[in-house]
């Protein structure tokens, strides 16, 4: 007996083990095998291989997929008598993403819209990669059942199929009719189509409908998406289907005045603007649907354990060992390098993006753009960040937003929901204050979620040398801070439960020097930019990663610092003292407060170490002037001096 206990015991820890040290399958993602023939756009499925795609379910009252994934009765007071319940499939054959919907409707037909939707159909977007610009743009996919005088009248005969609203929604043409958009001026067959098949008859409840069945045909090659690549694409897609019921009262609607209305979707519910999060549809040439089991999509991002590391003090720097071992997780922001963002595992590039907000009512040239770099790893339930911030401008102006010094930690509070039965996202918001300290901001305020602090703690600490100011005449070097959030105050239960994190990470920059021909800001942002904004990342705590104690970087980081110059202010010369992490060389750039070029020296190759380099200004006039520091390494560093004669 005591034989059989142990073994038992050592099977129910064997078991708990590899459900801890596996992560959940990813509800965000979904495979579109490539078929082995052509497909007739027709809705009528009849190829071979719609029976071995891949499939997600949408059905209202039950949760489609962890983050973004939804459905309420679009305010309608009623709950519905026959819920959305749908099979959405996806397959690709040459250039193009083939999405099959079979959705059960005992009600199918269409009427007004707005106020609320009276009508069926599906309106969700693909993100538009056709495109330079981050994040992405959402471009609609509306299609359904609407007699709105705008979309068509005749959807809502009896017997008629849904309305086709032009190649992105609210226009009636066949082609893209908006000049901006990169597939202007072509065919919507050229960019998506679909098709449908209904089991009934339409708008007209005088026969109880059985189901209806959409066939979407997206031209990928249209959205800058290319399914042909060896190394695998994501395209972005989300849709919501809206369902109202029992609009005509008549036959086989014994029941009367029973109409009802609600939607459910795939991580995000809206055509335009923000929605909670997108679906990422994977697709590589080698699965198919005869090549076996998909691939597992892992997470986006790795969190890992702290392992035998005590809690690093909690003073604002990053001086404890933890924060320098090599395999500490790594995010770094920098406003203007795209190569950073394009670097972003799998498809976060996609919403990760940048802005710069009007200063005094116009926007000037960045002269020191947002640079900071993020680490993070968890201990026990307690999810750590760690700030170290590039600035050569550190500010405070609470009351302006755009001005802001400090970041965002948009995170998924997984025990909370909101009237859409989405995870509501906390804001978890701070920036310097006016004597260098964190001040807590959205809902680490007074009146926020967290205003006790009882869930999530910061504390920040200025670099040697930095003061803050908001008329530039210090140059300064930046900011460190850490933020330990409390995972059990978020929902999580002991032990970090499933382990998954969705995050965003915002980085705020202004940038004021007492002069309106100067004058800046930016933000820049990984993921997502707040909560509500689409594509929060997929991240793990593995507790499979560890970090070791002892383990040391011993890499030297590829950037350098800027010291700043002495005298400031100067007449006529002063010296520029930086240090390098790597031979490289160095040019020295000098610019007027209007932004032109007014000195150029080239430095030559500089070692590693310590340096410093002699500017003259005799031949430059009294004033402000920014310089720059440009290695081969494409690093940069910028600074302000000031010329007194």
């Amino acid at each position: 007996m005591k034989l059989k206990l142990t073994m038992i015991t050592c099977l129910l820890f064997m078991a708990s083990f590899t459900m801890f040290g596996q992560m959940i399958k990813r509800t965000d993602a979904i495979w579109a095998r490539v078929a082995s023939g052509p497909i007739t756009l027709d809705g009528k499925l009849n190829e071979a291989d719609w029976a071995k795609a891949d499939s997600i379910v949408i059905k209202y009252g039950q949760d489609p997929g962890l983050p973004g994934s939804g459905y309420n009765t679009d305010g309608w007071p009623i709950t519905p008598s026959d819920p959305i319940n749908a099979t959405v499939k996806f397959l690709v054959y040459g250039d193009s993403l083939y999405i099959a919907l079979v959705c059960n409707d005992s009600s199918i037909g269409g009427g007004l819209w707005p106020g609320p939707a009276k009508w069926d159909g599906l309106l969700g977007a693909i993100l538009d990669k056709s495109v330079a610009n981050r994040p992405l743009p959402r471009r609609e996919i509306f299609y359904g059942w609407v007699a709105e005088p705008w979309a068509d009248t005749n959807t809502a005969l009896p017997g008629a199929l849904p309305g086709y609203f032009g190649a992105y929604g609210g226009s009636r043409t066949d082609t893209v009719t908006d000049p901006n958009m990169p597939q202007y001026g072509l065919l919507k067959g050229q960019v998506w189509n679909a098709v449908t098949t209904v089991k009934g008859r339409t708008n007209d409840d005088s026969v109880i409908d059985t189901s209806w069945t959409t066939e979407f045909k997206f031209n990928l090659k249209a959205f800058g998406y290319d399914p042909t690549n060896a190394a695998g694409e994501i395209v972005a897609w989300n849709t919501s289907i809206y369902d109202a019921d029992w609009q005509w009262f008549k036959g086989a609607d014994t029941v009367k005045n029973r109409f009802t209305i609600n939607k459910a979707w795939a991580q995000g519910q809206w055509g335009g603007g923000d929605s909670y999060n997108y679906l990422r549809v994977f697709i590589r040439p080698d699965v198919t649907t005869s090549s076996g089991a998909a691939p597992t999509v892992n997470a986006d991002m790795i969190i890992p354990s702290a392992g035998n590391y005590s809690a690093p003090k909690f003073d604002g720097t990053l001086n404890d060992p933890v924060w320098s071992n090599p395999n500490v997780g790594t995010l770094k922001l920098k406003y203007g390098d795209s190569a950073i963002r394009n670097a972003y595992p799998q498809s976060l590039s996609y919403t990760s993006g940048q802005y710069q907000p009007p200063v005094h009512g116009s926007t000037q040239p960045i002269f020191d753009p947002n640079d900071a770099t993020v680490k993070y790893f968890y201990l026990g339930d307690t999810l750590y960040l760690g700030f170290d911030v590039r600035d050569g401008v550190v500010e405070s102006v609470p009351s302006q937003p755009d001005l802001w010094d400090g970041f965002r930690v948009s995170i998924n509070d997984r025990g909370t929901r909101n009237g859409d039965s989405v995870q509501i996202t906390r804001n978890l918001t701070f920036i310097v204050d006016s004597v260098g300290n964190a001040m807590r901001m959205e809902d680490l305020s007074g009146t926020g979620w967290d205003s006790l602090g009882a869930a999530v703690q910061v504390k920040l600490a200025l670099k040697d040398g930095s003061t803050v100011d908001t008329l530039g005449t210090d140059v300064d070097s930046g900011y460190t801070a850490v933020m330990k959030i409390n995972l059990r105050k978020l929902g999580y239960p002991a032990g970090r439960g499933d382990g998954v994190v969705f995050l965003g990470v915002t980085m705020f920059d202004g940038d004021l020097v007492g002069d309106v021909n100067q004058d800046c800001a930016s933000r820049v942002w990984f993921a997502r930019e707040s909560g509500g904004k689409q594509a929060s990342a997929w991240m793990w705590m593995n507790p499979n990663t560890v970090l070791a104690v002892g383990q040391q970087n011993t890499v030297a980081p590829l950037q350098f610092k800027l010291y700043g110059n002495y005298p400031n202010p100067f007449n006529p010369s002063t010296t520029i003292k930086f240090s390098m992490s790597k031979a490289s060389n160095v040019r020295l750039e000098v610019f007027d407060v209007l932004g032109r070029l007014v000195a150029v020296q080239d430095l030559g190759v500089r070692q590693a170490g310590d340096q410093e380099v002699e500017f003259n200004g005799l031949k430059l006039a009294s004033g402000v002037y920014t310089y720059r520091l440009r290695t081969s390494l494409d690093q940069m560093a910028v600074g302000r001096m000031v010329l007194l004669k």
